[in-house]
């Protein structure tokens, strides 16, 4: 299975805690990571022409070379790592526009909650491996 591309933002507390966590339990090797501030983002601008300035939390690129955003992103994720983790999938029975409201109450109130980076963080050695 080709990897999914999760673009974050790397200047985000929150959002580099995140990465943290999903590079340890994602033990099928099946997400790769890039801060949407990155080279790798830039690049999948120029060739798709998809425009990631619109996202400025989380975004995941899929196999098909489809951008998911918002709650979409979380259920994404949890297939992507399997297991017990798809418990998570029966919030997918709330209704989505309530979903993507509370995703982005988080995203928009992010730095004020958990801060913000001077810079982006570089990942842990074992993990190099998973940021593009």
């Amino acid at each position: 299975m080709k990897p999914f591309i999760v673009f974050y933002d790397g200047y985000c507390v929150f959002c580099n805690f995140w990465v943290r966590k999903l590079c340890r339990w994602d033990t099928k090797d099946r997400l790769r990571f890039a801060s949407l501030e990155s080279r790798k983002a830039k690049e999948m601008v120029a060739v798709t022409g998809f425009d990631l300035s619109k996202f400025d939390s989380v975004l995941i690129w899929d196999q098909q070379h489809y951008p998911l955003a918002e709650s979409a992103v979380v259920f994404e994720l949890v297939r992507a790592l399997g297991g017990f983790w798809r418990l998570v999938l029966i919030f997918k029975l709330l209704p989505s526009p309530f979903l993507n409201w509370v995703y982005r109450a988080v995203a928009k109130r992010r730095y004020r909650w958990f801060g913000k980076l001077d810079q982006c963080q570089f990942p842990e050695t074992n993990f190099e491996h998973k940021f593009l």
